[in-house]
């Protein structure tokens, strides 16, 4: 080639290649996390992950320079072509150099090596930020060993991103530092990559689906969030989107190599997918060439966190090849399911079995299955949602006649809100012909079983006295039902408020789940010690205590479908408290149908007071009563009267909120309250505080109204709840602000926000503020003539801002000594506020903060404020 026609070819494929690059970046968000910008000590950034994830759009994005005078790129795309093969490395150096000097580079323009030295003398002497940006170099012949040459060799303002041609493309990269390689984990899409509505309309072409959504749907996938918009059904099983079909059918099977093909569609049949499954259930020997290729060609396969000889694929791309694999093998489908089935039966995975035979429906296994392998599966590993689906498709009659399938069946109704159901099935168990029945009668699984069931269905003071007859009868011999009828206890003692009995109950049912691996009592143990924290109100700790018992699940194996949606139900409880921005009326409704399906009273009430509260402040009135209707309806057909008042008395303070008129709430009869004593002061707490806001809707009657709040505060003083206390304060404020009181309402207001503020309550005085003002114009006079808060933020003391105070606090951790005005005394002067400017803050006397001052020191063991504030940094009380 002469250095004419070389430089015509340059100047040809380099106006074909950024041609391509500005077509591929066209209307596509520039994600900075997997840019020059995320890593700008990287040498190497390198994208290697599955068809359509988006690695061309990430090397295509990063060629675009916002800085010319400083950066220059290169672009080179593969399939920009005529005809790769034929690029040597002497042609893709002059390419390079030529997007580098441009017509400039006419005299260094060779076919040789000296073109190669060029580029080397080049980019060694560039004074450029250089970005060589390569999308789709294969292998050692296909320049691979020339670009590894150039990396190694080239300063560091020389960068390079590349997209390998295949998966396992150009290895020696991966070995070398300052690579940084991003695979299909990194390149999905998040849903902070969707949510904002100009990166969703970039992104996808459409602003109104939910972003959490299309991730739960895709599981992020590039290809498929932007194929989720271009479907008329997207409500519909994404495998199942024509538009799927054809991209997998035309962008991955048609590139694939026969005997490839052939191996995914069986593998996608499995229920893990490892070679040693695969050689067993087709009888061959080739699983492990099979999955060595995939992975290097297309990264199809990826490890489990859990096992190393396990692999997983793209739960979409999965169900696709499967609905293959019955189109064109639909004789042989059942046969391999049994045959998978049959292979973990042998191994003691009777979960996967299970599955496994009933989507061959084939329910021998109902007829062989143990009576140990039942019950385990479900109270000590509490398959819940997995035991519905499989004693759904069972034949009752089947069921009826093995007395373990009975009790387990039974169990899981309980847990599913069908007591009706639960009870029949459990008096079936007795029957003289079922079978298993006397074992099952010595370890006393049918006595646990309604024991907890009672629990379930709300009668609390029953399900204790069964627990503990239960305990002393087979405590000793059967570990897994005593971790469970502590648990259960330790549940009654949270939803009673008996903080202090529940903690020896917490302790004991550890021990005893712990000593078992009783997995769902552990679940059900944590969520009972979550939810103390929330009826007290101490978010903080709560939160704590949520991300511990995340850590502590995954690191002792429970798994992870029930437990992530009971902890998401409670998070979002916790997180409405914290920054109610954060959750969506999305994720707020996935809760709510959760814990309608499965949680028992206290589970479902505070979620549904949690997500009808979102909604209402969110503006979305009407969807908030009707989610309260829903949950009253369940409260009816279930025979739950404590969960249909609390519904009541919510309801009831939507409608006063709502109405223009004056008329009055109508609410639960002191008569109807037959609950346990705390269980009652709860609802007669909120029962007064809706009675409070009425008075002062009205606009006169303020000493009632201020004797109401007081009557709320109380009952939620007994019971330790200060979210409602915080409530009942900002209606007694506003009582006593009315009647003339204005300082005395004032320090309400400010003390009750101190509290709030220590336990991290942000959403209840907000929704109580909003409310008030909703209710009176004297409302606003109170609110606007508070001390400025701001004030606190202030930096006044240079000695106290500039010491070093970075000690990490101690989640939840509060000093008993410390009472809560001496906290906000501490925040005050950690922020250098002076003596005066905090008692203009707080409504009290220099002389009261001299006072408290002299009680931090005492207790902390302190001289001085610096060491009062570091103190209390080192103890978690800042």
């Amino acid at each position: 080639m002469t250095r004419h026609s070389l430089e015509d070819w340059c100047r040809k494929m380099s106006a074909r290649m950024w041609g391509r690059q500005r077509f591929i970046t066209q209307g596509c968000t520039d994600r900075q996390r997997l840019g020059a910008s995320a890593v700008p000590g990287a040498k190497v950034v390198l994208y290697r992950a599955p068809p359509g994830y988006g690695k061309s759009v990430q090397v295509a994005l990063a060629a675009n320079i916002r800085d010319p005078e400083h950066e220059s790129a290169v672009y080179i795309n593969r399939r920009s072509y005529p005809d790769a093969r034929d690029v040597t490395d002497s042609l893709f150096a002059a390419l390079v150099l030529y997007q580098l000097e441009g017509p400039e580079s006419r005299g260094t323009l060779k076919s040789d090596t000296d073109t190669i030295e060029a580029l080397r003398d080049a980019l060694s002497n560039a004074k450029k930020t250089i970005r060589i940006c390569l999308d789709g170099p294969g292998e050692g012949a296909d320049n691979g060993d020339l670009i590894e040459d150039l990396i190694c060799e080239t300063p560091g303002n020389v960068k390079f991103f590349i997209a390998p041609g295949s998966a396992g493309a150009l290895p020696r990269l991966s070995l070398m530092t300052g690579v940084v390689t991003y695979g299909a984990d990194e390149l999905a899409f998040t849903e902070g990559d969707l949510k904002e509505p100009e990166k969703l309309g970039e992104v996808t072409g459409i602003d109104g689906l939910e972003a959490g959504n299309m991730i739960q749907a895709t599981g992020g996938w590039p290809a498929l969030v932007r194929l989720m918009c271009q479907t008329p059904n997207p409500d519909l099983p994404p495998a199942s989107w024509p538009e799927t079909r054809s991209y997998f059918r035309d962008n991955l099977l048609s590139v694939l190599p026969r005997h490839a093909r052939r191996f995914v569609c069986n593998a996608a049949m499995l229920e893990e997918i490892s070679a040693e499954c695969y050689d067993y259930v087709y009888k061959t020997q080739q699983a492990d060439q099979e999955i060595s290729f995939l992975n290097e060609k297309f990264a199809l396969l990826a490890p489990t966190a859990a096992s190393g000889k396990h692999l997983t694929m793209h739960p979409v791309l999965r169900e696709y090849l499967r609905s293959v694999f019955s189109a064109t093998q639909r004789e042989r489908r059942s046969y391999v399911l049994k045959r998978v089935a049959f292979w973990h039966w042998r191994r003691g995975e009777y979960l996967h079995s299970i599955n496994v035979a009933l989507e061959a429906s084939d329910h021998r296994w109902a007829r062989v299955v143990s009576d140990s392998i039942i019950l385990d599966v479900a109270l000590r590993q509490g398959e819940i949602e997995v035991l519905r689906t499989w004693f759904e498709k069972v034949p009752a009659r089947t069921i009826k006649k093995i007395a373990s399938l009975s009790i387990g069946y039974a169990w899981t109704l309980y847990f599913s809100q069908q007591a009706r159901q639960a009870e029949e099935m459990l008096a079936s168990s007795r029957h003289p012909i079922s079978r298993g029945l006397g074992s099952l009668d010595e370890e006393g699984w049918r006595e646990l079983v309604k024991a907890i069931g009672k629990a379930t269905q709300d009668e609390l003071s029953e399900s204790q006295t069964l627990c503990e007859k239960w305990i002393d009868a087979f405590g000793d011999r059967n570990m897994v039902g005593k971790g469970a009828a502590l648990t259960c206890q330790a549940f009654i003692a949270s939803s009673d408020r008996r903080f202090e009995e529940l903690e020896e109950l917490l302790h004991r049912a550890a021990v005893a789940n712990q000593s078992s691996n009783q997995f769902y009592a552990f679940i059900w143990l944590k969520a009972a010690e979550i939810q103390t924290e929330l009826f007290k109100g101490d978010i903080v700790r709560a939160m704590h205590l949520l991300r511990q018992a995340d850590k502590t699940a995954e690191k002792i194996g429970v798994p992870k479908s029930f437990l992530s949606k009971m902890l998401g139900v409670l998070e979002v409880q916790i997180l409405l408290e914290q920054d109610h921005h954060q959750v969506s009326p999305e994720s707020a409704q996935a809760s709510f149908d959760f814990a309608l399906n499965y949680g028992v009273t206290d589970i479902l009430w505070g979620c549904t007071q949690t997500c009808s509260r979102l909604l209402y402040h969110q503006g979305f009135r009407d969807r908030a009563m009707a989610l309260l209707e829903q949950a009253r309806l369940a409260a009816s057909e279930r025979e739950l009267p404590r969960l249909n008042i609390l519904t009541k008395v919510q309801l009831a303070e939507f409608t006063l909120l709502n109405n223009e008129e004056l008329e009055p709430p109508i609410l639960p009869d002191e008569s109807e309250l037959i609950f346990t004593p705390n269980q009652n002061r709860a609802i007669q707490a909120h029962i007064a505080l809706v009675r409070s806001m009425y008075r002062l809707r009205l606009g006169k009657q303020f000493g009632v109204a201020g004797n109401y709040a007081r009557e709320a505060l109380q009952a939620a003083s007994a019971i330790s709840d200060a979210r409602t206390r915080v409530a009942a304060q900002y209606c007694q404020a506003l009582a006593a602000f009315a009647l003339g009181s204005s300082k005395p309402a004032k320090r309400l207001i400010l003390d009750a926000n101190l509290h709030a503020e220590h336990l991290n309550c942000h959403f209840t005085p907000l929704w109580i503020k909003e409310a008030l003002l909703s209710l009176s114009p004297l409302a606003r006079n109170l609110f606007d003539d508070l001390p400025d808060t701001a004030e606190a933020a202030t930096t006044k003391d240079p000695e106290v801002r500039a010491d070093d105070l970075s000690a990490a606090p101690v989640p939840g951790h509060t000093d008993p000594v410390i009472t809560v005005r001496q906290i906000s005394i501490l925040k005050c002067i950690s922020n250098g506020m002076t003596n005066k400017a905090i008692a203009e803050r707080l409504l009290v006397t220099e002389d009261a903060v001299k006072w408290h001052l002299k009680k931090i020191f005492s207790e902390l063991g302190v001289t001085n404020r610096v060491q009062a504030v570091t103190e209390a940094r080192l103890r978690g009380l800042l």
